[in-house]
């Protein structure tokens, strides 16, 4: 997989903080040397988190056999815990480095049946369902439906924090009463894949068939650690939903935003990006339009580099395009997708649908989007594997090129390394 050359070796006899340079290692400072072949967490640091390129999807926490890395309490972003390995996976598995991501979805989804299947304007047969879930309530309803029937054990979900408005957090439900409980739509990330082992620790299930539901960079990474990585990956999930998306949205950026236009986040039912706009609609039914553009709006950078907004390495992809107000469009994208959404004709409101056309065109402008984002190629049938050096030799001397640690992120890795 990744391969990289070795640092010369320094010494600091100080121990202060220092102000590294970009491949600066801050493990120089005890005289180890970098062994040759190995991606330190650092390399994925400077290259995709410094450099503002992360997504919060959790797929390099969730890769890591060490436990090495963790979240950040104050960005929510990835930061090491205790000592890197040096093992390189979670430079491998993560879609802003050492993964390329549209290929890994073109051989999942061939290996997991092939495209999308069928699609369905949905919505939950239960009223309440339907009035507590969002764009009818299908998600939810489906899967109160494999809860009841013992089809999955528990499902792992986003649900807003309830100290934190807007904020997402995962939990794992196991009851519908549970899963009524988060309903709703979360608009930001929580390193949701780094979450899933933990959660399934922490609950009184054993060996339980878990469905995962998350956008599509986590849905990705979750079925590329299954597909690519080690057995015990994620070896819990069982179905995968992914929520249609083409950009999610950085909290503290978006929090302030609406503070500074005189919009409390709590009276915030939902959230669109119209043209240089952000589109607020409120829970007491008010529209507002707050005028953002470029590096002013509350978005993930890095989101502008993904080109799948459909999730096409999930079993079922979520959303809306080509369904009425009140529904939710359902596509099988998998064997296991569509076996689930046959037997679940009674209990959700399901009618076929072409959307085949908006689907391809709103696919076609992604992918413009993030051809124009992407320092490097494009290539779904390029090599599964990104190694540092083409990554670096792509992304060096561009506006998304490596930035070195913080004084305070070298501090972590001289005290845990």
């Amino acid at each position: 997989m990744s391969q990289k050359n070795s640092h010369n070796t320094t010494t600091d006899t100080d121990r202060q903080p220092r102000i590294p340079t970009i491949g600066d290692d801050p493990r120089d400072a005890k005289e180890i040397a970098d062994p040759r072949g190995k991606i330190w967490f650092r390399d994925l640091d400077e290259a995709v988190i410094e450099a503002d390129r992360c997504i919060q999807c959790g797929t390099c926490e969730a890769a890591c056999p060490s436990g090495s890395i963790g979240v950040d309490e104050l960005d929510g972003r990835p930061t090491l815990v205790k000592m890197c390995t040096g093992c390189s996976l979670c430079w491998d598995f993560c879609p802003r480095s050492g993964m390329r991501y549209e290929r890994a979805n073109d051989i999942i989804q061939d290996r997991s049946g092939g495209r999308a299947q069928v699609t369905y304007a949905a919505r939950a047969a239960n009223e309440i369902l339907q009035t507590r879930g969002q764009n009818g309530g299908a998600v939810t309803g489906l899967l109160a439906r494999l809860l009841e029937t013992g089809v999955i054990d528990g499902a792992v979900v986003a649900q807003e924090d309830p100290d934190k408005p807007l904020k997402g957090q995962s939990r794992l439900v196991t009851t519908k009463e549970e899963l009524a409980e988060t309903a709703g739509s979360v608009f930001t990330q929580m390193m949701q894949l780094g979450r899933v082992e933990e959660l399934v620790a922490k609950s009184d299930l054993t060996d339980p068939d878990i469905a995962l539901v998350g956008t599509p960079c986590v849905i990705t990474g979750a079925r590329s650690l299954q597909e690519f990585g080690r057995d015990s990956h994620l070896q819990h999930i069982t179905l995968t939903i992914a929520l249609m998306c083409t950009q999610s949205f950085e909290y503290e950026h978006l929090r302030s935003t609406l503070i500074d236009a005189g919009v409390r986040p709590s009276e915030v039912s939902s959230l669109s990006l119209v043209g240089d706009g952000l589109r607020i609609q409120t829970k007491s039914s008010e529209t507002i339009t707050i005028e953002v553009s470029g590096n002013d709006a509350p978005t993930m950078p890095g989101c502008d580099e993904c080109a799948d907004f459909v999730g096409k390495a999930a079993d079922i992809s979520a959303g809306t395009i080509g369904s009425q107000s009140g529904h939710s469009t359902l596509i099988a994208r998998s064997d296991v997708g569509g076996e689930i959404l046959r037997d679940c004709k009674k209990h959700l409101e399901l009618t076929e649908i072409d959307t085949e056309t908006a689907v391809n065109h709103l696919e076609s402008w992604n992918k413009k989007q993030a051809e124009s984002a992407l320092s490097r190629d494009f290539d779904p049938e390029g090599e599964l594997f990104i190694d540092y050096e083409e990554h670096r030799a792509a992304y060096d001397d561009t506006e998304r090129e490596p930035q070195p640690h913080n004084p305070a992120r070298c501090y972590q890795y001289e005290r845990w390394c």
